[in-house]
């Protein structure tokens, strides 16, 4: 009888063990899924800041990568975006973090990550990006000056700086990120020791004893020093090193008139070669942190940070404090304009008589108008389009004159047009009127249109669905009830993008991709869309500043009294005339009442 029991008992165990195993097999499977950057051990990320929106987050990283040129921002699982400084091992970073709070380089609620929410790195000072690594990891190590290694990598490689041209610059630039377009951060004589960190391409990371790190040109890093050159490493800093004020002092936009803009562009860094991260107006209060030549780093009161030319900084009285109206994540900050004033007006409030174009604000209807204005013209894999760009920029100018709020993104990535898109769906949500602009590139397939970022290749069948964006989507966003939407696309232009890729992989599809842009239904929203030219023809780029749509566009929209159907109209006979009849643009409506951009 025991016998007997005994037989089949063997098997069950074996199958309770098999069945076990599985469990923590898929258990372990679904916990390996869950993205997460950790460094592991007592560890942590030193996280700064944290903003809703990918774009805010990269230009609060911009304002520490002077100090601290192992920033970085990650994605998290929760849609927020952390911006660090890097990583250390506890406790040492904990005092590391004191030290940094007390001397006002970072929040005072600045605190460490252990990563488990982070999903992977979107933009970095060292240029890494992606999930975890272990180059990332070595990059993004924090070793304050003075201290040792507190971090759980294995030792890296030492190398020296070796082969510099004595009768040239006779230096090495170690900069912020792999490339000569990133900032300087010092000079590497001949023989200077380094750790090697990670490489890009061409390009190394690297540390110095003192634990400062950067990039460096490859060439010029081996792994012997040299013995034709002097025996004594030394590091120089670059001209022009920033000088901090201290304390901030309090500033504003003063008068633009002289630069014959109406912003000043705030950059990533002190020169015009440096990237723009916003767009000030006169009047646009800010605290002046520090001085390098003549730009002057500023930090607004949303958080960003960046360069602004110090010629047109003047420091703010005591007496007078505005309100900034922008919101946090719109580029384009600084006052909002008054009855009778445009941003255009000098900062004592006097509107520009000689402007006779410039509507009275108080005709404006009431209610919150947002505009999404997207313009790509230097892309990566096709030749580059003039207009696009500039239409952007000139429409932007003209819907701030009638009271839009404006989101303006230009030269944009996949990732950077997504990141502004939902910008926009974000502030639209109380709107009461919603317009969308886009001028580049675009192309249709099997009825849908699809928006083209500059780093779109369209070299694989699958290209379509990852490296554009669907119209179709952004439209689905703006269609709400009780909103009337725009929708106009100067996006109809000749496009080798999307002939290669018709050429090659339309017959991995269900239907080929077509000439064009295909007519979209309107669907039940109150909403209106406009074409650069009719569905499935090729609309010009224009030999002039601006497209023959856009220029249309830009003659009649701030005519008073005039329907946005007529309008169009009346946008279509004159591009229709300035085309010698080659091209005529199209829209197709479903509003269900009236729409005056003013009255």
């Amino acid at each position: 009888m025991n016998e007997r029991l005994s037989i089949p008992m063997l098997p069950l165990k074996f199958l309770l063990i098999l069945v076990f195993a599985g469990v923590l097999t898929a258990v372990s499977a679904v916990a390996g899924a869950r993205a997460s950057v950790m460094p592991g051990g007592n560890s942590g990320w030193l996280v700064v800041a944290s903003r809703p929106d990918a774009n805010q987050a990269i230009s609060v990283a911009s304002g520490y990568v002077g100090r601290f040129p192992k920033t970085s921002v990650f994605q998290s699982n929760n849609g927020w975006y952390a911006v660090t400084i890097g990583w250390m091992r506890q406790p040492e970073g904990n005092a590391y973090k004191a030290r940094l709070i007390a001397s006002g380089a970072i929040p005072g609620d600045s605190y460490f990550h252990n990563g488990e929410r982070f999903q992977y790195v979107i933009w970095s000072a060292t240029g890494l990006t992606g999930g975890a690594s272990q180059g990332l990891f070595s990059a993004t190590l924090l070793v304050p000056p003075g201290s040792g290694s507190f971090g759980a990598s294995p030792p890296a490689p030492r190398a020296y700086v070796s082969g510099l041209n004595p009768d040239g610059d006779n230096y090495l630039s170690l900069r912020t990120g792999p490339g000569t377009g990133y900032r300087e951060i010092t000079r590497l004589r001949e023989n200077t020791q380094l750790t090697v960190l990670a490489r890009k391409g061409s390009w190394v990371n690297v540390a110095l004893g003192n634990g400062q790190s950067g990039w460096a040109y490859g060439k010029y890093i081996t792994a012997s020093p040299s013995y034709s050159a002097p025996s004594f490493p030394q590091t120089t800093p670059p001209p022009a090193s920033a000088r901090a004020f201290s304390p901030p002092r309090a500033g504003l936009v003063g008068d633009l008139s002289p630069s014959g803009d109406t912003y000043l562009s705030l950059r990533t860094g002190a020169g015009t070669q440096y990237a723009e991260i916003a767009r000030l107006l006169e009047g646009t209060e800010v605290k002046m942190l520090a001085q390098q030549g003549a730009w002057i780093e500023v930090e607004l009161d949303n958080g960003m940070r960046g360069w602004a030319s110090g010629r047109y900084l003047a420091a703010a009285p005591e007496n007078q404090r505005q309100q900034q109206a922008a919101a946090p994540d719109i580029p384009i900050i600084g006052p909002a304009p008054q009855s009778g004033q445009n941003a255009d007006s000098q900062s004592s409030g006097q509107a520009s008589a000689g402007n006779t174009k410039l509507p009275d604000l108080s005709t404006l209807p009431d209610g919150k108008r947002v505009a999404l204005i997207m313009g790509n013209s230097a892309y990566d894999n096709a030749p580059f389009l003039p207009n696009p760009k500039n239409d952007a920029v000139r429409l932007t100018d003209a819907l701030k004159r009638l009271g839009f709020t404006v989101i303006l993104g230009l030269d944009q990535s996949k990732v950077a047009m997504e990141s502004t898109i939902r910008s926009y769906v974000r502030n639209i949500r109380d709107a009461d009127v919603a317009l969308f602009f886009y001028a580049g590139h675009a192309m249709q397939m099997n009825g849908k249109n699809y928006l083209i970022p500059i780093d779109a290749k369209l070299e694989d069948a699958t290209a379509v669905d990852f490296e554009t964006i669907e119209l179709g989507t952004v439209l689905d966003y703006m269609n709400a009830p009780g909103r009337l939407s725009i929708a106009l696309l100067d996006a109809c232009r000749d496009n080798p993008l999307s002939r290669r890729f018709a050429r090659n992989f339309s017959a991995s599809r269900s239907s080929a991709a077509s000439r064009g842009l295909a007519a979209p239904q309107a669907g039940g929203g109150n909403i209106l869309i406009g074409y650069a030219t009719a569905p499935g023809e090729v609309a010009l780029d224009g030999d002039g500043d601006n497209s023959p749509f856009t220029a249309a566009l830009l003659k009649h929209i701030e005519t008073p009294g005039l329907e946005i159907e007529i309008m169009m109209k009346r946008v279509k006979a004159d591009v229709y005339a300035t085309t010698g009849g080659s091209q005529s643009p199209w829209h197709n409506s479903a509003l269900r009442r009236e729409f005056y951009f003013i009255k």
